[in-house]
């Protein structure tokens, strides 16, 4: 099963203002072995938002401005993936230390990334910038990289967008709720409620899928 990653660590849920949503919540788990984790993004020209959803139950979602003369838009989207991923496995990390671990990404750049990050690379994407930020504190990305290099038993998967997939389908929808909910379209206040209920539909169509197949 191998070591626990060097950061992994238990997360602090909190759901904070209209510059910023951040939500974690658990609901009930659809399987032990292995952990199938399925994350996404969702960008706009100056905002992106995250979500993930985890077979043992680790779901969420954040979304925050993005200033446009950070990067290009592409690696907008790249950057927001693998943030999607980390946050997940951040979660993942410090409820089910040594457990096997599949991550699904629909987006081919971060994979390829992930892939290298895998076999010892450190490139990253274009003008991301990896200085330590306040407090000291690692840039996620960095944080990434290190759990991609140095955790046995982790796997990253290519997962197809928009076929159909519940769990990437949730991750999706959880993201865009992010940006929604930050755009003034969704109440902050509806997040708690909104989160669990779509992350629990998402896993039991998953767990019917499983039992037909």
């Amino acid at each position: 099963m191998g070591r626990r990653s060097p950061l992994a660590r238990a997360p602090r849920p909190a759901l904070r203002g209209h510059r910023q949503v951040h939500f974690d919540d658990t609901v009930k788990a659809v399987g032990r072995t292995p952990i199938v984790l399925a994350t996404d993004a969702s960008v706009t020209a100056d905002k992106v938002g995250t979500g993930y959803l985890a077979t043992t139950g680790e779901t969420g979602l954040r979304a925050h401005v993005y200033p446009r003369y950070l990067t290009t838009p592409r690696v907008r989207v790249v950057v927001t993936e693998l943030r999607s991923v980390y946050w997940g496995l951040r979660r993942i990390f410090a409820a089910h230390p040594g457990r096997l671990v599949e991550v699904r990404v629909d987006n081919l750049d971060a994979l390829t990334l992930l892939h290298e990050w895998q076999n010892g690379g450190d490139r990253m994407p274009d003008g991301y910038e990896t200085r330590l930020r306040s407090q000291g504190r690692r840039p996620s990305l960095v944080k990434l990289q290190m759990y991609a290099e140095y955790t046995p038993g982790l796997t990253f998967v290519h997962e197809k967008a928009h076929v159909g997939n519940p769990l990437n389908e949730a991750a999706d929808s959880l993201a865009k709720l992010g940006l929604r909910s930050l755009n003034g379209r969704v109440p902050v206040t509806e997040i708690p409620r909104l989160v669990p209920l779509w992350a629990s539909g998402a896993l039991a169509e998953y767990r019917r899928g499983r039992e037909r197949g």
